[in-house]
């Protein structure tokens, strides 16, 4: 399935859209720039596909990676593709939650860090897993593992600069996650 594909997917079946939209803050609806006159700062396309409910963005760059822009000016790559995005979503839909950590336990191992998370969350039937596969198979997306999963979010964050860093209109960078 193409990216417009799995994009249109999500915004036409009501349960996946709200999946996406609240627990995993994506809404394939809100498709306005966080700000307008965002660039990449190697000059690739950005093209919004959806937004958060705080304001966000999040945008194919080079109509490849994903990008998620914060409207409190942070940014961050989570993934190569928008496929591999959506795993995380469906495999891990508190992933936003791994944004917001310290640095000293984010750089702790991922498969703790994702126990303590769960732990957090456990009681909110909005994190229920089988939301996540159910959102997956939907899809056609293969069950993620969501160690290897949040690793790549990880190491995707430490892509992000150079090239995936951005830039406001005033020429003012982003700061990364």
């Amino acid at each position: 399935m193409s990216d417009r594909e799995l994009l249109d997917r999500i915004a036409e079946q009501p349960e996946l859209f709200r999946y996406f939209e609240w627990p995993c803050d994506f809404d394939v609806t809100r498709r306005d720039p966080v700000e307008p006159g965002l660039a990449l700062r190697s000059g690739a396309a950005l093209t919004p596909v959806a937004g958060c409910g705080a304001g966000g963005s999040y945008f194919l760059a080079d109509g490849a990676s994903l990008l998620y822009a914060s409207s409190e000016g942070e940014c961050a790559l989570l993934a190569g593709s928008l496929r591999t995005a959506l795993e995380l979503m469906t495999a891990v839909p508190f992933w936003k939650e791994y944004l917001h950590l310290s640095p000293s336990r984010r750089a702790r191992p991922v498969a703790g860090v994702l126990a303590e998370l769960d732990e957090e969350l456990s009681g909110l039937p909005e994190f229920d897993p089988a939301r996540g596969r159910a959102a997956a198979r939907a899809l056609g997306l293969a069950p993620g593992d969501r160690v290897a999963l949040l690793t790549g979010l990880r190491e995707a964050i430490d892509r992000t600069a150079p090239a995936h860093l951005l830039h406001n209109a005033a020429g003012d960078p982003y700061t990364v996650f």
